[in-house]
């Protein structure tokens, strides 16, 4: 069975602390802006780079949540971070969903 292409993607703002373990092998954490969410995925704003691969916790107000990162890009702000969420793991729209969130198109 060919895999889904496309979820329903929302815009959204929130604020969340992503913890993860460096290249040097120390724990790192950050605040970042959660900036798009979707039900198996997401995209953060952080002035940290997180490198591709990256196991990562975000820590949701509903608890929480195991992901990897797809992929980190630079942007005028600082990094762009996608990650997808551990299919086990509680998230997007049954255990957390952000206050504000506008629905775009799917990619």
């Amino acid at each position: 069975m060919p895999a889904v292409l496309s979820e329903s993607r929302f815009l959204c703002l929130d604020m969340l602390r992503v913890s993860w373990t460096n290249s040097s092998g120390r724990g790192s954490s950050d605040c970042a802006i959660l900036m798009e969410i979707w039900d198996s995925g997401a995209i953060l704003q952080s002035e940290a780079t997180i490198p591709a691969h990256s196991r990562v916790t975000i820590a949701a107000p509903s608890g929480p949540v195991q992901a990897e990162v797809c992929s980190c890009t630079q942007d005028d702000y600082g990094y762009l971070i996608e990650v997808t969420v551990d299919p086990s793991q509680p998230w997007f729209p049954k255990a957390y969903r952000p206050v504000h969130l506008m629905a775009t198109s799917s990619r």
